[in-house]
């Protein structure tokens, strides 16, 4: 291998230029190895030195080895060596030159460097994996690698420097590499794509299965260099590039999500379907090829940036791109749609961008919201949007004297649980609606332009907060409320009817944050709930009074149950038809520490209200009925039953604990309820009340004739007594109807095999009106006032026999 040879192969970049010797051409290692910028417009040689420029290019001659210092910025001095022809036109004319020029590492001339050199490019050449073959202007062969060899697997006295290419060729098509080809069309193939003095490349199959690549490059001294390279694995490659493309093509046409990516100049380099789909583009003008800029641009025309002008649409897009991060946002468009833009960078300096549209998923997060601060049932702000609208309200400042009071007012429904039980829940959530569409529509009424937030807070009650308010107009709104509520309602074919109570506080006055004044509104409402209902109150100071002492008592009440502080008293009632006392009444009495003996009206509905009454009437009915046990077999004890105990479901589990510890004939105990017992939930209720009965207690219907529903009880129960209501047993002789009424109720009572006993007796006036309509028993200070459990034998034994001679 001559080192002559080896300058082409071997150069680190060529050159042409015009006429004038101006470089216009220049490819390699130029700028690497000078350290200057593109020289191309300069004078040839482009370097900066001491050297002969384009004076030696004037004999317009062949020339090689001509080497030329460099002054590189580094401050060291290199060497280049050049060699060039010049380049003559079909008909004559010069254009200019063509060269080649390589760095050496010693001034021209060293020899040893140039052969260090040449073995080099030998040892480079065989170790590369791609066949090289170079032929001078007389296709002789002039260089040639191993690699080369293995290919074709040729002999290697045909691989040999200075054998003609046409030769190599002929062998070559006679052994098969050249499907299709005889040796001399082969040749005739070849010689003619040489001579055409132009780069070219052809792919064919050699008879091994080798796809082979050929690349055919004229060199500037005439001669040719011809690479051979193995692509099969290329090939293969590019077979399963193009079936993942394929994969990629369908998974991108039928995504859900829309898809743009982006080369590093920002140009879109892969673009699916449905990001023009979402955002109503067309092929034709977003396609790959166009930049993000001129992507932004078509989407501000198609209106997917309202309010936005082209130029400030890409100012906004532009600053974040800018910032190289990942980044998601939601954009509204026109049309109301949402759609989620994510934005990632890619290692290469784009970006890829996904659209996915997110409507139905922000309209269900914002119904979760909406449904996490409203009331499902009527719509209204829920307790935690009240809370949330009053503060700001409060925070907002101002008072009555400024014109921007601000009134709370807490409303609760009279009967409505009445209604829900005797009518149902479907019937009862339809009545809450009817009351929402009224209150709501008077409260716009009153509240015109200023704030009215009107809300939920569960069951049956309401809050309002308006501002501005002052104590009239709100005093006016609540009766306004409480007259459109009160009106009845037709509910599927049934007439119902409501009251309304409410209770009123003002701010500042009352309270200067929400739980102030909802907890002073609620006081309020308290207090009209218990003078009659169907009225509206403001809150008092001394109202706070009595919630204090309310809590007071619900406390001790506490320290009360653990440490039993309670005792019971025993009150007779008389059979009328025997003269004898036929049984006593289990009354509670609570021993105060403090106060002493604290009344049951005082203690028993707060009990209800806390739950206390379960362990309470537990306690009651065990203690009774030890008591009774005591006593003679034909004398019963009868216990009282709260609603609230008759909730859990077990109430006949703990009567039949009661007399399995104390020993007492189930036939002994008689239960006494009141119909609010069975209002609450009728069918569990009756239930229990039969289990009870089974096992032969005794039930009574309390307070008969005070609800406008006992018929209906007495006709769904068959109770064994009835107990007539004082307020009757008082009016005996005043009103001639409260006569009439005890005389219906004992013929009820006797028609239906129940007993009656008329409570409250204080007089033998009453007592002869009740013997003359029938009454089966009586009770009251007429027969005695409630006793200690010691003093019941007693009055057995002897003092009966007063009582019976008192009211005989």
């Amino acid at each position: 291998m001559l080192p002559d040879d080896l300058d082409i192969i071997a150069a680190d970049w060529t050159w042409e230029t015009d006429a004038a010797s101006r470089l216009t051409v220049l490819h390699g290692r130029y700028a690497t190895l000078t350290g200057l910028a593109d020289p191309i417009g300069r004078s040839w040689p482009g370097l900066d030195g001491d050297g002969p420029g384009d004076g030696m290019l004037a004999c317009r001659r062949p020339f090689r080895d001509v080497v030329l210092p460099h002054r590189h910025p580094d401050g060291r001095t290199r060497w280049f060596r050049f060699g060039g022809a010049p380049v003559v036109g079909p008909d004559g004319t010069f254009s200019g030159w063509r060269g080649i020029c390589a760095e050496v590492p010693e001034p021209a001339g060293a020899e040893p460097g140039f052969a260090e050199r040449a073995r080099r490019c030998e040892t480079v050449l065989d170790g590369l994996p791609i066949g090289i073959s170079v032929f001078d202007p007389e296709l002789r062969l002039i260089l040639v690698n191993d690699r080369l060899r293995d290919i074709f697997g040729l002999p290697e006295e045909l691989l040999r420097l200075g054998t003609p290419l046409e030769r190599m060729i002929r062998t070559s098509a006679a052994a098969g590499n050249y499907p299709g080809l005889d040796p001399d069309e082969a040749w005739a193939f070849v010689s003619e794509r040489i001579a055409q003095r132009v780069r070219l490349q052809r792919e064919r199959h050699l008879p091994n299965g080798v796809l082979l690549k050929t690349t055919i490059t004229p060199l500037p001294d005439g001669g040719t260099m011809v690479i051979h390279e193995d692509a099969t694995d290329r090939a293969r490659a590019d077979r399963r590039l193009a079936e993942q493309n394929r994969w990629l093509d369908h998974a991108l046409t039928h995504m859900s999500h829309g898809l743009v990516l982006f080369d590093a100049d920002h140009r879109i380099t892969v673009v699916n379907r449905q990001f023009l789909d979402l955002y109503g583009l067309s092929p034709e003008t977003v396609h790959p090829g166009i930049t993000a800029e001129e992507l932004i641009h078509r989407r501000t025309e198609a209106g997917n940036f309202p309010g936005l002008q082209p130029e400030e649409a890409w100012q906004q897009v532009r600053e974040r791109l800018a910032t190289r991060t990942r980044y998601r946002l939601d954009q509204t468009l026109v049309d109301g749609r949402v759609l989620a833009v994510t934005y990632a960078p890619t290692p290469e300096g784009g970006f890829v961008t996904v659209h996915e549209d997110v409507t139905a998923a922000k309209r269900a997060e914002a119904q979760i919201v909406h449904m996490a601060r409203h009331d499902a049932l009527t719509g209204l702000p829920n307790r935690a949007l009240l809370h949330e609208g009053l503060a700001e309200a409060l925070a907002a400042g101002g008072g009555v004297a400024e014109g921007r009071g601000l009134a709370v007012l807490c409303l609760d429904l009279d009967r409505f649980k009445t209604v829900n039980d005797t009518l149902g829940h479907a019937v009862g959530d339809k009545l809450l609606r009817l009351v929402t569409a009224r209150l709501a529509a008077e409260v716009r009424d009153e509240a015109g332009d200023g704030l009215a937030i009107l809300a939920r807070l569960g069951g049956d009650e309401f809050a309002l907060v308006l501002r501005p308010a002052s104590r009239f107009r709100a005093g006016r709104l609540a009766g306004r409320l409480i007259a459109a509520v009160e009106r009845d309602y037709d509910i599927d074919g049934a007439r119902v009817s409501v009251g309304l109570s409410i209770g009123i506080a003002l701010a500042p006055a009352d309270g200067q944050d929400p739980e102030g004044l909802l907890r002073a509104a609620d006081m309020a409402l308290y207090r009209a709930k218990g003078e009659g209902r169907g009225t509206h109150r403001f809150f008092e100071p001394a109202m706070d009074v009595e919630v204090q002492a309310r809590r007071t008592v619900e406390l001790d009440l506490r320290t009360a149950l653990a440490e039993q502080q309670f005792a019971l008293a025993f009150q007779p009632f008389l059979d009328l038809s025997a003269d004898r006392i036929a049984g006593f009444e289990a009354l509670v009495r609570w021993h105060h520490p403090v106060r002493g003996v604290v009344s049951p009206a005082a203690f028993v509905p707060i009990a209800e209200e806390t739950g206390m009454i379960v362990p309470l009437g537990e306690w009651v009915l065990r203690q009774a009925c030890r008591e009774a046990a005591r006593w003679p077999r034909s004398v019963r004890v009868s216990v009282n039953l709260s609603p609230v105990q008759f909730r859990g479901g077990d109430l006949d589990a703990t009567v039949i604990a009661a007399l399995r510890d104390t020993g007492l004939d189930p036939h002994r105990l008689e239960l006494e309820i009141t119909e609010g017992v069975l209002l609450q939930d009728n069918a569990s209720t009756l239930a229990i009340l039969h289990r009870l009965k089974g096992l032969g207690v005794r039930i009574a219907m309390d307070d008969f004739g005070t609800g406008y529903s006992s018929l209906g009880y007495l006709r769904s129960f068959p109770f064994d007594k009835i107990k007539i209501d004082r307020a009757f047993v008082a009016d005996l002789a005043v009103r001639p109807d409260a006569l009439a009424i005890v005389r219906a109720v004992t013929t009820l009572a006797d028609s239906l095999g129940m007993t009656t006993t008329a409570e409250g007796v204080e007089t033998q006036e009453q007592l002869a009106h009740l013997r003359g309509a029938g009454c089966t028993e009586v009770q009251g200070y007429l027969v005695s006032r409630p006793v200690a459990a010691e003093a019941v034998a007693p009055m057995l034994a002897g003092d009966g026999v007063e009582m019976a001679r008192r009211c005989g």
